[in-house]
């Protein structure tokens, strides 16, 4: 196998996922955006973007294809461009979800949704959220086993606050300082994020896998074990 060669078409097309991660990112941030400003112009250009994305989606699929097909890379080498197809796969259904919240904004235009994009847990349950895509994206093109479980773990947090919110929003029907129209869009934003979060940590396990051959899940559990 030719290396130089193989290790230029990795570098062209991790450029292409850095371009898609870019995009999806633009995609989240836009659509908590559009749901906040009531912005129909808005969520409409992100749902109109998905096909763009599905596209990349599959040029990258297609391309990886190819180096497989041309180069025929073992070990760890085939792991890690098999991998490039995951990430680009979560990276996509990243860009579902955030339509999914897009359209909340047509869905509850009429609502006063402000005050459920105000809950501390949203706004933490988002932040953490999006950090864990930027640290697993970066964790896989350093190939770092030690931030990549560091951001798997978070994905606990994402979780309690998601439980939270569930919690919150079934106290919340019986007070009547609370719009019960919200309760349905409060759960659903939750989970949107959640499940984005999900995806995040689907990477830092696939790359974990590829470099030390072991599952993160049993990596935690013998930290904790030896403490």
């Amino acid at each position: 196998m030719d290396f130089t060669r193989f290790e230029t078409e990795l570098t062209l097309l991790r450029g292409t996922l850095s371009k898609l991660l870019s995009d999806v990112l633009k995609m989240l941030e836009d659509s908590i955006s559009s749901l906040k400003n009531k912005d129909l112009v808005l969520a409409q250009m992100i749902l109109d973007s998905d096909e763009e994305i599905d596209e990349m989606n599959r040029q990258i699929e297609e391309s990886v294809y190819q180096i497989l097909a041309r180069f025929r890379p073992m070990g760890k080498d085939l792991r890690y461009a098999i991998t490039m197809i995951k990430l680009s796969n979560d990276l996509e259904r990243i860009g579902d979800l955030s339509c999914n919240i897009a359209e909340k904004t047509q869905q509850y235009q009429n609502f006063d949704i402000y005050e459920i994009l105000e809950a501390k847990e949203i706004n933490q349950m988002l932040k953490v959220a999006i950090e864990m895509i930027k640290g697993a994206y970066k964790a896989f093109e350093e190939r770092d086993v030690d931030s990549a479980i560091k951001i798997w773990k978070k994905d606990d947090i994402v979780d309690e606050l998601e439980i939270e919110v569930r919690k919150k929003a079934i106290n919340r029907l019986s007070d009547p300082d609370f719009s019960q129209e919200l309760v349905v869009p409060y759960i659903l934003l939750a989970r949107d994020i959640e499940r984005i979060a999900d995806h995040a940590t689907n990477l830092c396990e696939e790359l974990v896998y590829i470099e030390i051959g072991k599952e993160i899940i049993n990596i935690v559990r013998e930290e904790q074990e030896n403490k």
